[in-house]
């Protein structure tokens, strides 16, 4: 799950500074039945002026034990401080939050929680393609609203220099594999010859806001191809096409980009 797209609506938005929300990334994965490891990250830098580095995040771990409570009628999340081991010695029977969830209309819920919740991954509410987290009490930002993390899909990525198509027979080089997600995720190449500083990007766009009065804007699917710079940092081209693709591609004769979530060595083929 990603904040990108919070992100990118305070920044559009033009929120104050003071109330915008970090980038947010969680990773959830079951480690064992109804134990699920979570990897919670924030982004300290801006990915527009640098490379981000291992250096710009910080990660806390967590592992939440889910169950049925038939006496609360809901769901309930038992969540443990951790680390990146995952120890399943941490889950003692005594959690330092728990969270009760009750079903909705599309989604579950937070009808209360107890414990030490602050700093920890707290959800508020779950649905098929959302993640609410509430705000820490000491995170220093002003605002009640809580993270919305939409659920990214993985992709694999490759740059041809230079865009070679139709089939013909001309040299160029690939540069391969990269694997991001379609939340913001990015990746950033060096090429050889020019050594220019190519910096690509996916992102599934959950619109906000409307672009003109009387108009609905849908949702989308980019992919942006941009440049870091002596005099900064640049769009290249970008291209967009339905939320829900699996594969997306654009081609600038110099340059073609292509990201998708099978590769054509395992796709069945078709007439």
């Amino acid at each position: 799950y990603s904040n990108y797209n919070q992100v990118y609506f305070n920044n559009r938005g033009k929120v104050p500074d003071e109330e915008r929300h970090l980038r947010r990334e969680i990773e959830v994965q079951e480690i064992e039945t109804n134990i699920f490891s979570v990897k919670d990250t924030f982004v300290m830098a801006n990915i527009f002026e640098k490379p981000i580095t291992e250096d710009d995040k910080k990660t806390s771990h967590a592992i939440i034990n889910v169950e049925a409570n038939n006496n609360e009628k809901a769901v309930q999340l038992d969540i443990y401080k951790s680390d990146e081991s995952y120890s399943m010695n941490d889950i003692d029977g005594s959690p330092d939050c728990t969270v009760m969830m009750i079903r909705g209309a599309e989604e579950f819920y937070a009808r209360e929680s107890s414990g030490d919740c602050d700093g920890m991954t707290n959800v508020y509410t779950l649905s098929k393609k959302h993640l609410f987290v509430r705000m820490g009490k000491d995170s220093g930002i002003n605002t009640k609203e809580p993270y919305k993390l939409n659920e990214s899909r993985p992709f694999q990525c490759y740059v041809d220099i230079p865009g070679v198509s139709g089939g013909r027979d001309l040299p160029y080089k690939r540069y391969e594999p990269f694997y991001i997600h379609d939340q913001g995720g990015t990746f950033e190449i060096l090429t050889d010859h020019e050594k220019r500083n190519l910096v690509f990007r996916l992102v599934r766009v959950d619109w906000e806001i409307n672009n003109h009065i009387g108009v609905f804007t849908r949702d989308v699917m980019v992919l942006y191809a941009e440049e870091r710079t002596d005099e900064g940092y640049k769009i290249n081209g970008y291209t967009f096409t339905e939320p829900d693709i699996t594969r997306v591609g654009i081609n600038f004769k110099w340059m073609l980009v292509s990201c998708f979530m099978e590769s054509n060595k395992f796709a069945t083929p078709f007439m």
